[in-house]
């Protein structure tokens, strides 16, 4: 009588194994091509915001100051500055909106404090500023993301 015995299937094993490598491997390819768009979408999107948020925080801000020789662009350590000078209870304040090292910045102190560019707080990425006050119009230049970016404020309260 014939003995039945199991036999062996090498060949289903290695397949199975098989199966499984190329499921690992997909799936590493999927986890690598999955985070290169999401580091380009979240480039994209920082890109996008700071194109958006500089010309926008400095309108508000020039906005909310606008009267009567407040406004002033000026060159202080170096940095040119959209300066705001106001005074609050007898004391006079400056708030200085400038570009150092690739941030735009926000300085406000004393009128007698000295300046000093890094001692700001950073709002958003910019490259550069260049402003100049017209009658009647403050135009600011800011460079975000390797571009020119015109902004023209019409000052309300006049020189």
């Amino acid at each position: 009588m014939k003995r039945l015995t199991p036999s062996s299937h090498a060949i289903s094993g290695v397949f199975v194994f098989l199966l499984l490598g190329i499921f690992a491997v997909f799936s590493t390819v999927m986890v690598l091509l999955s985070a290169r768009a999401y580091k380009g979408a979240v480039d994209r999107l920082a890109d996008h915001n700071a194109a958006r948020i500089a010309p926008a925080y400095l309108r508000s801000m020039v906005r909310a100051d606008d009267e009567k020789d407040v406004v002033l662009v000026e060159e202080k350590a170096g940095v040119t500055a959209v300066t705001l000078r106001n005074v609050y209870d007898g004391e006079a304040y400056v708030t200085r909106i400038y570009c150092h090292d690739g941030m735009l910045y926000e300085w406000f102190s004393g009128e007698e404090s000295e300046f000093v560019p890094a001692e700001g707080e950073s709002v958003c990425a910019c490259e550069g500023l260049e402003a100049q006050v017209l009658p009647g119009l403050l135009s600011v230049r800011l460079k975000l993301n390797d571009q020119w970016s015109q902004v023209d404020i019409a000052l309300r309260a006049g020189r």
